[in-house]
């Protein structure tokens, strides 16, 4: 798959790419191509004739390949960000039918992601390092509001069901006299069977931000 231009000028977006109007038609024409009922069983995303209901980081999204539209579910009309929806629909058009595997592994550690998860792509665990190095333990309401939930590990980890197929874990190590704060992200080993890396790194924007946007007061 070619590269999706998600635009790296900013974690969350950039002002090239911003809009669901800015995705490219080719995103559009890969979903519209594919069996609805094949992609809302692959996906777990169900179908209603006109739109698929999708559920991305605890929030229901409508996704309406012939108006080419991506909308919160509970808010019709009101559009999403440009990496949500390519998220959205680049999930829709190549999730497989593939349950979670289980195993939780390093982005760097997924096929091809070694050379890609790098520079530009690097994650923006940082941001989380930041958020909530002073106090790992809010990492937990943070992510609860995303339809996630505390696990052992560090001094804050949880889990945030990011997609259907597509589980992300966030670890947090707190700020301490010697070292700084510092945040790792890991996801299931087969996410990219439904997604190409480039939307994988999407996905981690997105969920970072609104990990971090959990967090302002």
């Amino acid at each position: 798959m070619e590269t999706s231009l998600v635009g790296n000028a900013d974690p969350e977006e950039s002002a090239r790419y911003a809009r669901v109007e800015d995705l490219h038609p080719r995103h559009w024409a890969g979903l519209a191509a594919r069996d609805p009922a094949e992609a809302s069983e692959a996906a777990g995303a169900p179908w209603d004739g006109a739109a698929y209901r999708l559920g991305l980081l605890g929030r229901g999204l409508r996704v309406a390949p012939g108006l080419r539209e991506v909308s919160f579910a509970e808010e019709p009309g009101r559009p999403v960000g440009y990496q949500r929806a390519l998220v959205a629909v680049a999930y829709l058009t190549g999730a497989m039918n593939a349950p979670v595997r289980g195993d939780w592994v390093a982005f760097r550690e997924l096929p091809g992601g070694d050379a890609f998860f790098r520079g530009p792509h690097s994650l923006a665990t940082p941001r989380l390092a930041g958020a909530f190095g002073e106090d790992p333990a809010r990492l937990a309401a943070a992510a609860a509001a995303l339809g996630g939930w505390a696990v052992e590990g560090a001094d804050g980890a949880v889990v945030v069901p990011a997609l259907p197929r597509i589980p992300l874990r966030a670890l947090l190590w707190g700020r301490g006299p010697e070292f700084g704060a510092r945040a790792a992200l890991l996801t299931d080993g087969r996410a990219h069977l439904h997604l190409p890396l480039d939307v994988l790194w999407a996905l981690t924007n997105v969920a970072i931000a609104d990990l971090v946007r959990g967090a302002l007061p």
